[in-house]
């Protein structure tokens, strides 16, 4: 009995584990618009009636910007990095291909990065569908609570956001 727990854990580990190849999407080269950080979010919210709920770590330095996703069970279910060559992108088998990179980076831009920044311009088609509320205020988002609706696209989500110290 604990024998065979055993060989379906572990198939279970290695087929959740397996992600789809790296695939590269158009996006403007990446350029820090501000401080480096590190900062660790949890996300909970729902698209349409599916609930989700990830762990992610977001890393921003000069040369690039990491992120990666964890499902509740800690294991990844995407990664994109953005660096000088765009965005390349790695989902699990069990994520939508409804889900873009290209469009979390745009509503990322659009909840953090500064109001004047020029990529603000660039990704104006999709945020003028976003709701974004702040606990406070914008400049102390990437430490607190920032909620954020799409009605045209019928999702909404909570972002707690901790700042890592550098």
């Amino acid at each position: 009995m604990r024998l065979r727990f055993f060989f379906l854990s572990l198939v279970l580990v290695i087929t959740s584990c397996t992600a789809r190849e790296t695939e590269r999407e158009a996006f403007p080269a990446w350029s820090l618009p501000g401080q480096p950080r590190d900062v660790v979010q949890v996300l909970t919210g729902r698209y349409g009636e599916q609930a989700f709920q990830f762990q992610v770590r977001l890393s921003l330095t000069t040369e690039k910007m990491q992120l990666v996703g964890l499902n509740a069970l800690g294991q990844r279910a995407f990664s994109i990095l953005w660096d000088e060559n765009g965005v390349a992108v790695e989902k699990a088998d069990g994520i939508s291909d409804d889900i873009k990179a290209v469009d979390i980076l745009k509503v990322i831009i659009a909840t953090y990065w500064p109001v004047d920044h020029p990529m603000q311009s660039r990704v104006a088609d999709r945020t003028q569908d976003l709701q974004i509320s702040y606990q406070t205020s914008r400049d102390n988002a990437w430490n607190e609570t920032v909620e954020i609706r799409d009605l045209k696209s019928d999702y909404e989500m909570t972002i707690i956001s901790y700042g890592l110290s550098q």
